[in-house]
């Protein structure tokens, strides 16, 4: 009689102690762990953004939160290396310091490649005795502890150096300051006086002042050629003025000479004698006819000056362009220099507010702060120089990754850095099909917990026969470390053997396992139920059925035949509401495809992935079949699996399958 208990898959079993490995009992606690003499606890993954690809995500969330060791079973190059870089990477960013030992270093190298392409920071490539300090490609080379330890240094002092010559340069300037604003200050004076004299030519006894002989020597021909005619004026002006007499002495005889009046005559009165009317007549002509030739001479003398006059303004007004010129030029010639020196005091001094003029307090206080920023420098200079090679060993001990191969541990001066005590919170092997225990154990004591990455495929046994008994002799070949760590640490209950797509009801141990009896269902024979012999009644253990099989389909047998449900959810859970149905969702839900399968009545599964690395994305409770928002939570929180204890994550190795479990 067969009896279905329980199944504990994923929960930590309360058979034995469990245990935490400690450095100093590593290989105790090894041999222990695989001798099956303990339990792991569960692992609550950590929460990683949601970015990526979920079942990728949710690897990373278990290998991250495994306080001991994690394998990761994986054969695909790409893959393996991709994933590590990513753990790696996930680690730093949670402030662990990390190793990563691969026995390849063109795999260490691809490894440091792709944590650069992420600009994750504070990365050394170990480096062993037979690996060249140069033979890294480009991108990697300036990892090395030389690069990151002794070349930051040499990098620090060099910029120190050209720190305090910058400085001191700038401080040398500055000085020159003052002697730049007094120049500048000459400047703008001289620029006042040439910009005022260029005004004032417009006034022209100041340009007359400056060409006076020459203005002299016009003169003096003008007045040479109007010495004839000022004479010729000279002399009628005299005739003129004598006619004119004449002809008022005429006229005043003739206002005598006038007829006495009545009474004049009635007293005896006589007339006297008048002057001659035609006399009076001619010398007024004659005095006009001097007038007329007067003004004849004054025009004639305008004539003649007026090209002396227009001489003598155009070398005025030539004295003034050239003048004018000349200023101009001694203005354009100044601005050159004022700008240069006004750019000067831009680069060294602020300006106020107001315009762009520099206070006169500023120059002391910034020179004051310049020398204050140089004794500080100075001080950090000497305080390298003293430093010496422990300046070099302080930045390798700032590291947060260090990736390298296990020759590294014993020649890259980045170890020695850290001290005596174990300097790593994690360490990750590469390759790790290639470990012994022997290989295994000293690397333990480097760190507090462990993930191993490999192919850790078992050696193929021959199949057993149904009542339990083998075909054969085994091969004599041993499974490696790395496949026998994977086998006692597997918890998951989806795994392929062999050809077999397993569902375990029940953890077993390694040797409970080898125990199982195997029967075909009868009305199902392609499916294979195993039994473990209990203390009482057997138990049914695992359910195997042909590695082709869809998830759909071994869950709807499940079901149907064993009333299980399997949830695998990955990632966080979110609530829906969809037409008529309530949707617990996770982010697998946004990926395209998936299959439903059906669970109860009005309750169906979502699922996403092939395989053994299939996973629930949304539980569907419908509306119509009764279900309400409180008996869908409550149905969930029932049929939720618990944390696993499983410390295994599978690549699938189904043929063009690229899921995780």
């Amino acid at each position: 009689m067969t009896t279905l208990v329980p199944r504990t898959h994923g929960r930590q079993t309360t058979d034995h102690p469990s245990a935490t490995p400690a450095p100093a009992t590593s290989r105790s606690w090894l041999t222990r762990l695989l001798a099956g003499e303990f339990e792991l606890p569960a692992i609550a993954p950590i929460a990683l953004p949601a970015s990526g690809i979920p079942a990728e995500r949710a690897l990373l969330a278990r290998a991250l939160a495994c306080p001991d060791l994690f394998i990761i079973d994986v054969a695909e190059r790409t893959v393996r290396e991709r994933l590590l870089a990513k753990l790696l990477q996930l680690a730093a960013e949670r402030g662990e310091r990390v190793l990563a030992l691969s026995p390849d270093p063109a795999a260490a190298d691809r490894l440091v490649e792709a944590l650069a392409a992420e600009r994750v920071a504070r990365i050394v490539r170990a480096l062993a005795d037979d690996e060249n300090p140069q033979r890294p490609i480009a991108g990697v080379a300036q990892f090395t502890s030389r690069s990151q330890g002794i070349g930051r240094a040499e990098q620090l002092r060099r910029e120190a150096a050209l720190g305090i010559s910058a400085l001191e340069a700038k401080l040398s300037r500055f000085d020159r300051t003052r002697t730049v604003r007094t120049r500048l200050e000459e400047i703008e004076r001289q620029r006042r006086a040439l910009q005022a004299e260029r005004d004032g030519l417009a006034d022209s006894k100041q340009v007359e002042a400056g060409i006076a002989a020459e203005l002299e020597a016009i003169r003096l021909r003008r007045d040479a050629a109007l010495a004839p005619l000022a004479a010729e004026r000279g002399v009628l002006a005299a005739k003129r003025a004598e006619k004119e007499a004449a002809v008022q002495a005429a006229c005043a005889q003739a206002a005598q000479s006038k007829q006495p009046g009545f009474l004049a005559r009635l007293f005896g009165a006589k007339p006297t004698a008048t002057p001659d009317s035609t006399l009076v007549g001619d010398l007024e002509r004659e005095a006009q006819s001097l007038a007329k030739r007067e003004n004849e001479l004054q025009a004639e003398v305008e004539a003649v000056s007026r090209p002396f006059t227009s001489e003598m303004e155009r070398a005025i007004a030539a004295a003034v362009d050239t003048r004018r010129a000349v200023l101009d030029k001694s203005l354009a010639e100044l601005e050159p220099e004022a700008s240069r020196l006004e750019q000067t005091l831009r680069e060294f001094l602020p300006r106020t507010a107001a315009d762009d003029t520099v206070e006169s307090g500023t120059l002391a206080a910034n020179r004051g702060d310049l020398e204050r920023e140089l004794a500080i420098a100075r001080t950090r200079q000497e305080e390298l120089a003293h430093a010496g090679p422990d300046l070099a060993r302080r930045f390798l001990a700032e590291t947060q990754i260090v990736v390298g191969t296990p020759g590294s541990l014993t020649t890259d001066p980045v170890f020695k850095a850290f001290g005596e005590t174990p300097a790593f919170g994690f360490l990750i092997l590469d390759h790790a099909e290639e470990l012994t225990e022997a290989d295994f154990e000293p690397l333990m004591a480097l760190a507090s917990r462990w993930v191993l990455a490999g192919d850790a495929a078992m050696p193929e046994e021959p199949r057993p026969h149904l009542n339990g008994h083998s075909h054969g002799p085994r091969r004599s070949h041993q499974p490696t470390l790395l496949a026998r760590l994977a086998r006692r640490l597997d918890a998951e209950p989806w795994t392929i053997e062999n050809d077999r797509l397993v569902f375990r009801l029940v953890d077993l141990s390694p040797d409970e396992r080898k125990a199982l009896t195997r029967e075909p269902v009868l009305d199902h024979p392609h499916v294979e139920l195993r039994v473990a012999a209990g203390a009482g009644d057997p138990v049914l253990a695992e359910i195997a059925f042909p590695a082709a099989t869809a998830v759909v389909q071994a869950k709807s047998f499940l079901v149907s035949q064993l009333g299980e449900v399997l949830l695998r959810p990955c990632g966080e859970c979110v609530w829906r509401t969809s037409g008529e149905s309530l949707i617990a969702a996770w982010p697998l839900l946004e990926s395209d495809g998936g299959e439903w399968v059906e669970l109860e009545a009005g309750v169906r599964e979502l699922i996403h992935g092939c395989g053994s690395a299939a996973f629930t994305a949304a539980i569907a409770f419908e509306r119509s079949a009764g279900w309400t928002e409180e008996q869908a939570a409550a149905w969930l929180q029932e049929h939720l699996p618990a944390s696993s204890n499983s410390r295994l994550a599978v690549v699938s190795r189904l043929a063009g399958s690229r899921c995780f479990v």
